[in-house]
């Protein structure tokens, strides 16, 4: 539920269009991917890797087009597969 929750009730569509162009919208939104699991499971380093994750997730898919959506949606379940271990 976090997953769905920060990629995208938190992202609002200016977001989603910008995001592969701004470097910053991207990094906004990878921070408020983030608000769910620190709500939930709190702040320790997990959550910086999280971040970090995201961030080269979708910027990879957003702004490279090295990934489709199918492979950004794996990658990041298994993000928080490493992330609960």
């Amino acid at each position: 539920m976090c997953h769905l929750i920060g990629d995208y009730v938190l992202q609002n569509d200016f977001i989603a269009s910008t995001k592969g162009s701004n470097r910053y919208h991207m990094l906004v939104h990878s921070i408020l991917y983030c608000v769910p699991f620190a709500l939930v499971f709190g702040v320790d380093i997990r959550l910086l890797i999280m971040l970090v994750g995201h961030f080269i997730i979708d910027t990879g898919k957003a702004r490279y087009n090295y990934i489709n959506y199918v492979q950004d949606q794996v990658y990041h379940y298994l993000y928080l597969a490493i992330y609960l271990i």
